[in-house]
């Protein structure tokens, strides 16, 4: 997951979405002044109303949200509160079938 906005946004961002994430659910990539890259686990799919409260909390941010899951479902979704969000799904292949290819 990507976070882009203003160090102001990105700082409380960090605290405020951080503060009940278990170290084992969250990896971050960088954190930088204006932005941040992580990986955080969830169920099945991503809780799309979480994902637009951010909009809503943190005016001025944008996000985009690269996800899987096991069974080969995977999808992106990018948000804005400028340019509004963007969502789009498809299948790929499931955990089974990526160790089956790539062994």
């Amino acid at each position: 997951m990507t976070v882009v906005g203003s160090k102001d946004l990105i700082d409380r961002f960090f605290v405020d979405e951080f503060k009940d994430v278990p170290d084992w659910a969250h990896e971050i990539y960088v954190k930088g002044d204006e932005g941040i890259q992580f990986r955080m686990w969830s169920r099945w799919q991503p809780d799309f109303a979480w994902l637009e409260s951010l909009l809503v909390n943190y005016p001025g941010i944008w996000v985009k949200n690269l996800w899987y899951e096991e069974g080969g479902m995977a999808g992106v979704w990018v948000g804005s509160d400028e340019k509004g969000v963007k969502r789009l799904e498809w299948t790929e292949m499931c955990i089974e079938e990526n160790q089956m290819r790539f062994r």
